[in-house]
């Protein structure tokens, strides 16, 4: 395999402001690329992801996403004019909060929201979509905070008793009526997918490194994992290829199934075959959803 060579820091960073693109593969330079160019090295190992898709309107993801996981956003909220006791909610400013949501899970901070002005019906539409695994033994609670309260109280918090059948319902959200009159509505909803492998490499000279795995994919259900090596695909070994020839044999051969042989942390070689389908990345794992 042909090593790309970039002798000079000004072409680094040029491809860090506008990643490149190849065989249809977003390619980016990883942490690893980056530590060795500050140790004056002139090689450079470009990270690429698998292709990933949004199945059409209607398509039945399979297999489906595990019954723990959860696709959850908040839909809006509907906050009383005054506090508790008749007072205005923003001492400087208009009269209105500045609310942002919580969701905690078992005492922890799940999901937090942006703030949003100056406003008794936030939307908050900047929030990220995201999945989330959220069991049925957890306890779940939402709250409503104001950024600039004159209590440390929040405006609103609730428990929410079952999420899976709140997630099973055919209404568009989850409605929780607050204490003090106000409402808060939570979209949710089965896990959110996308179609693909689930994988990005690293490629080296004698082989491709595996840099991530999203476990809830077709490389994770396959027992793949970050920094596992790809020596072989479709029968021809990783060192042997040109230059993106590797990227070109699994975009081809990805709707059918890509044929790898790979080797992990202690030297164990082994053979996965992997083909298109359904991806439920977490928050964690840092892939968008719409």
């Amino acid at each position: 395999m042909v090593l790309l060579e970039r002798s000079l820091y000004a072409q680094f960073y040029h491809h860090l402001r506008a990643p490149a693109r190849w065989y249809g593969f977003r390619v980016r330079f990883s942490a690893v690329t980056i530590a060795t160019l500050s140790l004056a090295c002139g090689a450079v190992y470009p990270e690429v992801s698998t292709p990933l898709r949004t199945p059409p309107p209607g398509f039945a993801l399979k297999p489906p996403p595990p019954k723990d996981l959860f696709f959850v956003r908040f839909a809006g909220a509907v906050i009383p004019k005054k506090t508790r006791d008749g007072r205005q909610w923003d001492s400087v400013g208009g009269e209105a909060p500045d609310p942002y949501g919580k969701i905690l899970v078992n005492g922890k901070e799940l999901i937090l929201t942006p703030i949003e002005s100056d406003t008794l019906e936030p939307t908050w539409p900047d929030q990220e979509a995201a999945n989330y695994r959220i069991r049925p033994t957890d306890k779940v609670q939402v709250e409503l905070w104001d950024s600039n309260p004159l209590t440390n109280l929040p405006i609103c918090t609730e428990a929410l008793l079952n999420i899976a059948e709140a997630a099973s319902g055919d209404e568009p959200f989850v409605e929780i009526t607050c204490d003090n009159g106000g409402r808060v509505n939570l979209v949710i909803e089965p896990a959110h997918g996308k179609l693909g492998l689930g994988f990005d490499y690293e490629l080296r000279t004698e082989a491709a490194v595996l840099t991530r795995v999203i476990k809830e994919s077709p490389a994770g259900r396959a027992g793949m994992q970050a920094g596992d090596e790809i020596l072989v695909v479709q029968g021809k070994t990783v060192a042997s290829l040109e230059d993106g020839a590797l990227q070109s044999l699994i975009n081809a051969n990805a709707s059918l199934g890509v044929k790898l042989t790979i080797k992990n942390g202690e030297g164990t070689k082994r053979e996965v075959t992997v083909k298109d389908g359904s991806i439920f990345p977490l928050h964690s794992e840092g892939l968008p959803l719409e």
